[in-house]
């Protein structure tokens, strides 16, 4: 096989899993590239995500220089063509080595169509992309996003920022890691502001006494401000990330309830964790089996659309819709409402979303006792506190502190 092929045939792979039997990104890359050598897993990460992030232009691109609407081309070319002119218009590949390279994995998977790739492909090298739309569709497009969130950023916080936002969301996330004990390594990079959490070097494996995990999600345990003798509920806790860290800053004295809908999702955290400091529960966050007022702290960590996400998930601009964002808040809502009853009075619910839409985020807690959060870097928003890739290098996530 000719050098860079295993590649792209891993990318166009990821391209089709994620876009077409709803896998995400961050999960299926794992899998297809974990086999193949370091240089060619590189080349086929990148070349899947870009894919992914610029798909709406290449999409206009392949579109004007085919003679098949794109819903005629069978899939698994279609994806091939979709890497195939990713380099040639957004990864600085050599035009030759983009074109033979992409003719040469369509004759792996449908010899038939090697004549139809060339073409296409040979087409964009000469004509390019065609000029973006003047006005604000140009600028959501420019970073690969539908209009729909552009205007809905625009509108929340300023036109300006709402593009500093998607433009740091096309960038690779860093590899971001919390240090439980111990001294972290001396290539390690600390977070601005986000005490234990550590820029890690993408080369090099992590280390024992680190666990995996971005900065946004750091800051939202540290805004628990767990104690020692607390007993704390985390209503929506699965995969464990944040019930693993306020258990190490209670330095596993007091009590960790894990709550999670999802069986399936409780089961397979309880055996990573196995006989740890965190008690697991089956309960749907909306109306939990607790009584009233019986937990010092309780974390909402709600499940949402994911927009802050899109480093890592560049295929979340592809799985919501504006409408979808009214039966999210409402879900995020009665979480909320839960989390209210359940907490002593006195006690403290935060709430988080690694999201930055305002339906999800200022809406849901628009008339409650919220107060201030400090010692975060981000910026104030709405009673709630903003971090976001462009702000913070971090993940976007919205928080916000409540007393019951």
């Amino acid at each position: 096989m000719k050098p860079g092929i295993a590649a792209r045939t891993a990318a166009r792979l990821i391209v089709t899993r994620v876009l077409r039997s709803g896998a995400y990104s961050n999960l299926v890359v794992r899998s297809v590239i974990r086999d193949l050598p370091p240089a060619d897993a590189r080349l086929a990460q990148r070349l899947a995500y870009d894919t992914i992030r610029n798909l709406l232009r290449i999409d206009r691109t392949i579109a004007s220089v085919s003679t098949r609407p794109l819903h005629k081309i069978q899939d698994h070319v279609l994806d091939t063509l979709r890497v195939g002119v990713n380099e040639v218009l957004f990864a600085r590949t050599a035009d030759h080595a983009a074109v033979d390279s992409t003719v040469e994995v369509a004759r792996a998977i449908q010899p038939g169509a090697t004549g139809f790739c060339n073409a296409i492909l040979r087409a964009v090298v000469t004509g390019g992309e065609p000029p973006l739309p003047e006005g604000d569709q140009g600028t959501a497009l420019r970073w690969g996003q539908p209009l729909w969130i552009y205007e809905l950023l625009g509108e929340a916080w300023d036109w300006g920022e709402a593009e500093a936002f998607l433009a740091a969301s096309q960038m690779d996330a860093p590899r971001t890691a919390r240090l439980r004990a111990g001294q972290a390594p001396e290539t390690a990079r600390p977070v601005a502001g986000i005490s234990g959490a550590y820029v890690l070097d993408s080369s090099e494996a992590v280390p024992d006494n680190m666990q995996v995990q971005d900065g946004a999600s750091i800051a939202v345990s540290l805004a628990l401000d767990p104690h020692p003798a607390d007993r704390i509920l985390d209503l929506a806790a699965a995969p464990a990330g944040k019930a693993l860290h306020i258990a190490d800053v209670m330095d596993n004295h007091g009590v960790v309830i894990a709550s999670d809908r999802h069986l399936r999702r409780v089961a397979a955290a309880a055996r990573r964790m196995q006989d740890g400091p965190v008690r697991w529960c089956v309960a749907d966050g909306r109306q939990t089996p607790y009584r009233s007022d019986s937990f010092d702290r309780v974390l909402v960590d709600a499940p949402c659309s994911g927009w802050g996400t899109l480093r890592r998930r560049p295929e979340v601009r592809f799985r919501t819709e504006l409408t979808d964002l009214t039966n999210l808040s409402g879900l995020q809502a009665q979480m909320v409402n839960e989390a209210l009853r359940v907490v002593k009075p006195g006690g403290l619910v935060v709430y988080s979303v690694c999201t930055v839409t305002p339906q999800e985020t200022i809406c849901v807690i628009e008339g409650l006792q919220t107060e201030p959060i400090t010692g975060l870097p981000g910026r104030p928003w709405g009673g709630g506190w903003l971090l976001a890739p462009h702000l913070t290098g971090t993940d976007g996530m919205f928080i916000t502190r409540i007393r019951g």
